[in-house]
Parts: C-alpha cells; structure tokens; sequence
C-alpha cells in the first residue's frame, strides 16, 4: 500500500509538473490531456484518476505554483523576533523579501495559467484570499505586530503588486528580458514609496 501511494503521489506531481512546464513553455494553459499525459509520460487515463477535468489541473497547478512562492516569501523575510516588531519594521522587511523574489517570472506564469478565463480567474481569487489570510496570520505570529495592521499590510501588499502587474503585462507585453526586469523594479519601487511616504508633500 505504501507504495502504491507512493506511485500515485508521484503521477499527481508529474502531471503538475507537466502542466506548468506546458505553460511556461506556450505562454497559456492551451493543451489538450492527450498533450499533458505525453508530457507527463503516464497513460491519459491515468490524468483522470487524480484530477476532474483539465481545469481542475490548472488550477491545482495555480494553487500550488502560490503556496510555494508563500513559503519562498516566509523563507526570505527574517521578521523582527516576536514582541519585539514594529509596524515600520515589518514593512521594511517584507518590502526586501519581495525584491528578493522572482515576480516577474511568476507573474508571467499567472497571466498564462489563467489566459483571460473568468471562471479560472474566480477560483483563482479564492486562492489568493486564502494564502493572504494564511500571510497575515503567519507574519503576525512571527513578529509580534497586531494581527489587524499586519493584515492591512499584507492585503495592501499583494493589491499593490496586483496593480503592478497588470501595468507590467501591458507596457512588457509579457516578455521577460532584462528591459522588462528592469520595468518591474522601478513599479516596485514606486508602489513601495507611496505606501511608505503616503500622498503627503512637505510645506
């Protein structure tokens, strides 16, 4: 039995697998199940045994693809020891844990996993809402800083580079180079200079 799960866990992780390098590799979740079990190299029926429908794929992929960039983000932050954080604090350090990432890539991988499909893009929703509140309960704990400011933070955070993003995609076009990497750091900075500094001027 035990490796009997052992082979159906690793048939789950080759057709996610399969399935992401399908979309990095075309840009959008646009391939048949006949395509995804050749890729895979398991049998076409075995793609059913693990998943509904091709959609349920993608979005198992989404799902996945978003937990682990969380756990990349919780890995690179070093959040000020508990009772001990500020506000300020938190800020700072979560600002250097997103420019240490690799959005840019993962934001590409988003737009094309989700391909302009309301459908997928409320189920993607959910996803999101649920790792934001994941986010806020984890950074709180970590850092000593009120749970709700923490949450204000966190969802300003991920709206922000939501924003970011959707005038990345438009002004890069989806292409990845060092112009468009270049682009994306400069949103970053902007975003993260207006929620620091506010809309405030000095006399």
């Amino acid at each position: 039995m035990d490796r009997r799960a052992e082979l159906k866990a690793r048939h789950r992780e080759a057709i996610l697998d399969a399935a992401d390098s399908l979309i990095l590799e075309r840009g959008k979740a646009r391939f048949s199940v006949d395509e995804l079990a050749e890729r895979a190299d398991i049998a076409r029926r075995t793609v059913f045994n693990h998943f509904s429908s091709l959609d349920d794929v993608i979005m198992t992929s989404c799902t996945r693809t978003l937990n682990r960039a969380v756990d990349e983000f919780l890995a690179v932050t070093s959040v000020t020891p508990s009772s001990h954080g500020t506000s300020a604090a938190l800020f700072a350090e979560i600002t250097t844990a997103v420019k240490a990432m690799d959005l840019p890539s993962l934001i590409s991988y988003f737009f094309g996993l989700l391909d302009g499909d309301d459908a997928r893009a409320e189920n993607a929703d959910g996803v999101f809402m649920r790792s934001t509140e994941a986010l806020t309960v984890e950074l709180a704990r970590r850092s000593g800083v009120d749970e709700f400011e923490v949450a204000i933070l966190v969802s300003t955070l991920m709206n922000g580079i939501a924003a970011i993003a959707r005038h990345w995609m438009v002004q890069a076009d989806g292409i990845l180079d060092a112009d468009s990497r270049s682009l994306w750091d400069s949103l970053l900075d902007r975003f993260v200079r207006i929620v620091r500094d506010g809309y405030s001027t000095s006399s």
